[in-house]
């Protein structure tokens, strides 16, 4: 399938669009506010080494020396599965070679006050703490994390057939040389061993250069930072369908047309600058599509729609007709929507990046011929998506359960925050039930405090409910009470804001 990428740079944020067939599939957003230091390499000086806590203090060149513990000092018997994989907190590697020593070496016997260390950050920097260091240095690639002072082959645990572990161990022996370590990452399920090469290959290019730096930098300087988004998408993300990138940022593009041909020359001639003064994204209708994907309803083409629920737990998808009658009975039209449904199903988890415990609800069908399609369409079209999905057969109550892997925020959680008035439920109180709410406050504080009259104040829409139909209510309390309300409107407070005084 022909595929384009968009990039859309900015000095706050970078935006990158994957177009599939003329229709946004992917968006990637990375703003540079929330950009930190995990994944960069420094080089540095210790400052201080204490025995007591096993961890010594390390000169990063940044307001706040780095922590470098024990157990993150490389030696010849470190086990590397302290090794974690950066893009993949989730996946352990497991050890495939020999059984390496775990045992703890005192610090003061590892490294010195004074001594000029390669580090790498692997958490960032919290409130007064600095960041926290490794001398284990790690490159991730697309399907491969290159171990520099390594050789270990090693495998994530979350890769569980064990034909497709063996078949990826021995591809990944068959390529390692002395060079370095490697440990073969979740995306590489299913992928070929000239893929994996390739990308072996790149890292290995990427170490040399960051290596020939060291010798002639001087300590508390960084030597790498992890690729901004732009640099991480060409070499997480163009494949063989990505026939063109369009850059509209010169600076972006020189930066990575020279990336390319430096460490994949094969991809080189597939950049294009975009010099137009109409935004790149207008032109292609990304942002419109954007903003269709925050939200909840989605239109189908045939008068159907669907309704997706991003929840914290899962994300339902509830699949509806709508106006769709043109089909000669139920069963019919049910089968139709339902599979015109299954691609804009597919198309918007992609697009938004939905992850975790997926259901959906589509139209009850009563040919079981018809509900084995279903599935069998809703598997080829996840086939186009490159996160790891797994459909789980009709439920009891006639759901299609299914999992996508989560890889990164998803687009509402990027661009959207909960509600301040509803927090996220999408729901608020009626403005009968704030007016019953106020009328309970009414007889509580003059039963509680002595008063002459109450004045209640609320926003606008409140206090008319109350002057108008709850009018009568109004003077059953006075009567009830033998004390006068007061009402006052105030356009500064939110509808379901109020206040009881007492006069």
């Amino acid at each position: 399938m022909a595929a384009e990428l968009l990039v859309n740079v900015a000095p706050f944020e970078t935006r990158i669009a994957r177009i599939e067939n003329g229709r946004v599939e992917e968006v990637y957003i990375e703003r540079e506010r929330e950009r930190g230091l995990r994944g960069n390499i420094y080089k540095g000086r210790v400052q201080r080494v204490l025995p007591g806590i096993q961890a010594a203090f390390v000169d990063l060149g940044m307001e706040r020396a780095g922590f470098l513990y024990a157990g993150d000092i490389s030696h010849p018997s470190h086990d590397v599965q302290n090794s974690a994989e950066p893009d993949d907190s989730d996946d352990r590697v497991e050890d495939t070679t020999t059984s390496l020593s775990r045992a703890q070496i005192p610090i003061n016997e590892l490294i010195k006050e004074g001594q000029e260390v390669i580090v790498q950050v692997t958490k960032e920097p919290i409130a007064s703490k600095g960041a926290r260091i490794t001398t284990l240095l790690s490159l991730p690639g697309r399907y491969l994390v290159f171990l520099p002072h390594h050789h270990h082959v090693g495998i994530a645990r979350r890769i569980e057939d064990k034909a497709e572990r063996e078949r990826l161990l021995e591809i990944g022996h068959s390529i390692s040389n002395n060079e370095g370590g490697l440990i073969i990452r979740t995306v590489a399920e299913g992928h070929a061993k000239e893929e994996l090469e390739q990308d072996l290959k790149f890292l290995q290019r990427l170490w040399k250069d960051i290596d020939s730096r060291t010798n002639n930098s001087k300590p508390a300087n960084m030597l790498h930072t992890e690729l901004n988004l732009y640099l991480r998408v060409m070499r997480d993300f163009v494949d063989d369908a990505v026939e063109k990138i369009h850059v509209d940022s010169h600076e972006a593009y020189e930066r990575m047309k020279n990336f390319a041909q430096r460490f994949m020359p094969e991809v080189a001639d597939r950049l294009y600058y975009y010099p137009g003064e109409r935004p790149i994204f207008d032109v292609y209708a990304v942002e419109h599509e954007i903003n269709q994907a925050l939200q909840q309803r989605v239109s189908l083409k045939s008068g159907g729609y669907l309704i997706i629920d991003q929840n914290e737990a899962l994300t339902a998808v509830d699949v509806n007709s709508g106006s769709f009658v043109h089909s000669r009975n139920l069963e019919e039209t049910s089968f139709k929507t339902n599979l015109e449904a299954v691609h804009e199903i597919v198309h918007q988890l992609r697009l938004r990046n939905l992850g975790g415990i997926i259901v959906l609800d589509f139209i009850d069908m009563q040919e079981e011929d018809n509900r084995q399609r279903l599935l069998e369409v809703l598997d080829e079209a996840l086939r186009r998506d490159k996160s790891k999905t797994q459909i789980v057969q009709y439920s009891q109550l006639g759901l299609v359960e299914m999992t996508r892997k989560r890889t990164r925020e998803s687009l509402g959680r990027t661009l959207l925050c909960p509600c301040t008035h509803c927090t996220g439920t999408g729901y608020v109180k009626s403005m009968i039930t704030i007016c019953y709410q106020i009328f309970r406050e009414v007889v509580s504080e003059a039963r509680a405090y002595p008063c002459q009259k109450l004045m209640v104040i609320a926003h606008p829409d409140v206090i008319d409910l109350l002057l108008g139909e709850e009018s009568m209510r109004i003077g059953n309390i006075e009567s009830f009470l033998q004390k006068e309300i007061m009402l006052k409107s105030d356009e500064a407070l939110a509808p379901d804001q109020y206040e009881v005084a007492l006069i």
